[in-house]
Parts: structure tokens; C-alpha cells; sequence
């Protein structure tokens, strides 16, 4: 019996071999080197050359100036990342609770409609939202015109481009936070519903006493994700400003991008990749801490 049982493990562990080698492969692997990376200065133009420089890069990141790495940089991705992950969590769950709703016809339709900017690729999205904002040729300065209003430069004015980045990727994430909140409503049984009902419970009463309450390790999970998942965006940003104007929109991300692959200095690009590692990881462990306290 026992031999039968080891027998069943080892090729458990032999099936599940190739996945953790992916995972090392292609998760781990990258993540070590670049932290290795981030404690050497290796330049693009000679990339077998590598010096140890210790903290070096970290301090060249955060002495940094025009612009400065905290009140620029820094300054701009936090705001970026607070707006974008409460709006897109928070239109999420009403679309999820509008979803959910059982008089609603054609939810399979609508379903799939809201899915569209999810699987459309970041690129794609960035260039779409750029052609929209267009001062000249585009829709939305052609829309407000016929309400009287002149045309805008969403994206060259530097006091509305960030809020249209953040626009632009509320459109593009609401769509996850969607999914997941529609998963949690779906597992409430609709007996606890019936039970409010019958103690004279209003609507708002069970949406506040029984769906919030059910829903927060579904929201525990999707701030985890939405949150890091935003840190970590580059595509559609750079492909509507590339950053500008005047470093406006200059995310870590884009930032990162920019010393290693423009300036070519890759121990920088590196130390900018760990830093907003840790960043991500203070964030997971802030709402693991606030969640626990909740009783999740």
C-alpha cells in the first residue's frame, strides 16, 4: 500500500515537473538575474562587460533630476495606479451587480461586448485612444465641438494628459475587475438573499449586510492583480505619449524602459525593474494587512 502510494507521487511530481520548470524558466529566472543585474553597471553597447557598482544604480535613481525620480516619477505612477485601480474596481462591480441583475436579457451578449477591450492587445488599444484624442482629426474633439466646446490637446497638454492615460486604461482594465467580481456574486447562493427578504430586508440592506460582505476576498484578490498589473503597464502608454510631454506621463515602467533601452544603461533599467518589485510587494502586503484586520 505504501509503495502504491509512492509510486502514485512520484509521477504526480514527474507530471507536474515540466510546469515548474516553465515557471523557473520564464518567471524566476528573469526575476534573479535582473535583481543580479541591478548591482552591476553593464552598458547596451557592451553588454558581456559588467562592473559591481553595489547600490549605485539605486542611488542614480532616486538623486535623479529634470525630472525628479520622487516628485516626478514617483508622484506621477502613484497617482496613475490609485485612480485607475479604485475606478476600475469600483465600475467592475457595477457592472458585475448590473450582470447579475435576473430581469437582464442578453447577458451573454452584453457579457461578451464588455470583454472586447480586455482582449484587445495594449498596442492596439494605445493607438486607438491616441487617434481618438487626436487635437485635430479626432472624435472626441469632435464631439464636444457640437456642444460648443473648443477642441482639446488630450495628449500634449500636460494638465490633461494623465487624466486621459488614466481614462484610456480604465477602459482597457474595468473589464478583469468585471470578471472577477461577476465570479464572486455568482458564488453567493441565493438563499441568504430569500432569508433577507422574508426578515423584511430592503435591497441596499442585503447589498451592504450580505454582497460586500461575501465579495471582499474576491476584491482582496482583484486589488492584488489590478494593482500590480498597473504598475507594470507600458504598451498602450507609450504607444499614446511615450511618455511626454515634458516627462508628464513618465511611469516607472516607461522610465525603465528609457535608461535601459534608450540611454542603454541596463544596471539602471535593472535597479528601476527591482525597485518597483518592492513597491508592488509593500502594496500586496498593505492589503493583506488591512484584509486580516477585516477577517477575510
Amino acid at each position: 500500500m505504501i509503495g502504491t502510494r509512492k509510486n502514485q507521487a512520484f509521477w504526480g511530481y514527474l507530471f507536474i515537473l515540466p510546469l515548474f520548470i516553465c515557471v523557473f524558466l520564464l518567471l524566476l529566472y528573469p526575476m534573479l538575474d535582473t535583481i543580479i543585474t541591478a548591482f552591476f553597471d553593464i552598458q547596451l553597447v557592451n553588454i558581456s562587460k559588467k562592473t559591481f557598482v553595489g547600490f549605485q544604480n539605486f542611488k542614480t535613481i532616486f538623486t535623479q533630476e529634470n525630472p525628479n525620480f520622487f516628485s516626478g516619477t514617483m508622484r506621477i505612477t502613484l497617482i496613475f495606479v490609485f485612480f485607475s485601480v479604485v475606478l476600475q474596481v469600483g465600475f467592475g462591480l457595477a457592472l458585475a451587480l448590473l450582470l447579475h441583475l435576473k430581469w437582464l436579457k442578453a447577458k451573454i451578449f452584453f457579457r461578451n461586448v464588455f470583454l472586447l477591450p480586455w482582449v484587445t492587445a495594449g498596442v492596439v488599444c494605445g493607438f486607438s485612444w491616441k487617434f481618438l484624442f487626436n487635437q485635430t482629426v479626432g472624435v472626441l474633439n469632435y464631439l464636444i465641438t457640437l456642444v460648443g466646446i473648443a477642441p482639446q490637446a488630450w495628449l500634449s497638454d500636460p494638465r490633461l494628459v494623465l487624466p486621459s492615460i488614466i481614462f484610456a486604461n480604465i477602459w482597457k482594465g474595468t473589464t478583469y475587475s468585471l470578471l472577477i467580481q461577476l465570479a464572486g456574486l455568482q458564488s453567493i447562493p441565493d438563499e441568504l438573499y430569500e432569508v433577507a427578504l422574508v426578515d423584511g430586508a430592503s435591497k441596499l440592506q442585503s447589498l451592504r449586510y450580505i454582497t460586500i460582505p461575501m465579495l471582499v476576498p474576491f476584491l482582496f484578490i482583484n486589488l492584488v492583480t489590478e494593482t500590480g498589473d498597473t504598475f507594470h503597464v507600458f504598451d498602450r502608454i507609450y504607444a499614446m505619449t511615450g511618455g511626454g510631454p515634458l516627462h508628464s506621463t513618465e511611469l516607472l515602467s516607461i522610465f525603465m524602459y528609457r535608461n535601459a533601452f534608450v540611454y542603454g544603461n541596463l544596471g539602471v533599467g535593472a535597479a528601476v525593474a527591482v525597485f518597483e518589485l518592492m513597491v508592488g510587494l509593500v502594496f500586496a502586503l498593505a492589503y493583506i494587512f488591512i484584509f486580516r484586520q477585516e477577517k477575510v
